[in-house]
């Protein structure tokens, strides 16, 4: 029998009206019901839906092949491939109601694997946090398994191009968007063989051993463009919307390893794949319990909740607003001031390295109003120094009362 049960749980900040002053005002509630569809059936944000699953969706699966017996050709056949989905036998919540134990099987006409989930909210750090851990041991030998995947089906906006996505890596993060052009026309080939400039639909991390990749390509049926390889990367993705989003951390990324995650922000379909379909399939008793830890942090705003924007969006709205709107138009391309914070989601240190390499005078004025004298033609890496301290008290005391336009 399938159930269904409410979590109302984690404090966040939720904006109360247009102005970004409103961010960190007004404290929202986190929601979700579980069970009905195999894992999380809604998220919610306050009254705002992040995660809702429809009818017939299948929110988690276990897909089989054939074993192959050697010989040439049986390697890669998954003809009768078997797709197991998941079904919830039953839910207990903690006396406190932090603490919820999922218990079920991925189960098809023929096979079964059984699995145990908890949920556990820690309203502290407005995170909830979701361990899976999955019996292949009992798997007919004949059998390998070639995916298994947990989905969170998102509750997007009528705007596609207001659909952000974005991945972690070692050495920045990858935030683009539906309608981002970003790649020069004589390399779109790379992603697509059209002649038109490509919409990025789809992106996904993938982990495997101590190395991570990061990809993005504008339609499923055309080949990835690489973006970012490496060890060592924090193991993140997150979808938003200009008025919130939903963060997918893995809690340790190379001990966790082999695992993807894939935002298709035209589906609009989070996949969390614990044994990614990359992989070449494996028989039940080699992957023997497999264990997966990973977050859901819900936040407002478009920024992940693992990359924050590096000033209070009061202080950087003000901070933008100090900036004469002719220069801000030629820093970044717009002077409008929620669409660099919210959509472009530029970092404030980036709009300070585009000033002082346009404008180092105004930098040296900039200096003053905190109290520090530099000259005018300094090397721009110690620029970049004087930067993190002038941000460093911004976020401390706002923006200097001198600064003007």
């Amino acid at each position: 029998m399938k159930r269904a049960m409410h979590l109302v749980a984690l404090a966040c900040m939720v904006s109360a009206g247009a102005s970004l002053a409103d961010e960190t005002q007004r404290p929202a509630a986190v929601s979700l019901d579980l069970g009905s569809h195999g894992f999380i059936d809604i998220i919610r944000l306050g009254s705002r839906e992040l995660v809702k699953a429809e009818k017939d969706f299948v929110g988690a699966s276990v897909a089989l092949t054939p074993a192959g017996d050697g010989t040439a050709g049986s390697l890669f056949t998954n003809a009768a491939a078997e797709i197991l989905a998941a079904h919830i036998d039953g839910i207990q919540a903690s006396a406190d109601g932090t603490v919820f134990t999922v218990r079920g099987s991925y189960a098809g006409t023929r096979h079964r694997v059984p699995f145990g989930r908890t949920l556990t909210v820690d309203a502290a750090n407005q995170t909830i946090e979701v361990e899976e851990a999955t019996d292949f041991s009992q798997l007919d030998p004949a059998v390998l398994v070639s995916r298994y995947v947990l989905r969170l089906p998102l509750a997007c906006g009528t705007n596609e191009h207001d659909r952000m996505f974005g991945f972690g890596g070692a050495r920045r993060a990858e935030l683009f968007r539906m309608d981002m052009n970003d790649i020069a026309r004589r390399d779109q080939n790379i992603s697509a063989p059209r002649g038109h400039w490509p919409y990025w639909d789809i992106g996904g991390v993938q982990y495997v051993a101590d190395s991570y990749q990061i990809w993005k390509a504008n339609h499923a049926d055309t080949p990835a463009y690489p973006l970012e390889e490496g060890t060592n990367g924090p193991g993140w993705a997150d979808y938003s919307e200009r008025d919130a989003g939903l963060t997918v951390a893995v809690t340790a990324p190379v001990q966790s390893a082999p695992w993807s995650i894939t935002i298709n922000a035209r589906a609009g379909v989070v996949s969390i794949a614990p044994f990614p379909p990359s992989q070449m399939p494996a028989a039940g008793r080699s992957l023997g319990v497999r264990r997966f830890h990973f977050r859901l942090l819900a936040h407002e705003g478009s920024w992940p909740a693992t990359a924050p924007c590096e000033l209070p969006f009061p202080t950087y709205e003000a901070f933008l607003a100090s900036i004469p709107y002719y220069q801000l138009a030629w820093a970044v391309g717009t002077s409008d001031i929620p669409t660099v914070i919210r959509r472009e989601r530029v970092q404030p240190s980036v709009i300070l390295r585009l000033l002082y390499r346009g404008d180092a005078w105004q930098m040296t004025g900039r200096m003053k109003t905190i109290g520090i004298n530099r000259p005018r033609y300094q090397s721009w890496e110690q620029w970049e120094a004087d930067a993190h301290l002038y941000l460093a008290y911004l976020r401390t005391n706002g923006l200097p009362r001198t600064t003007t336009k």
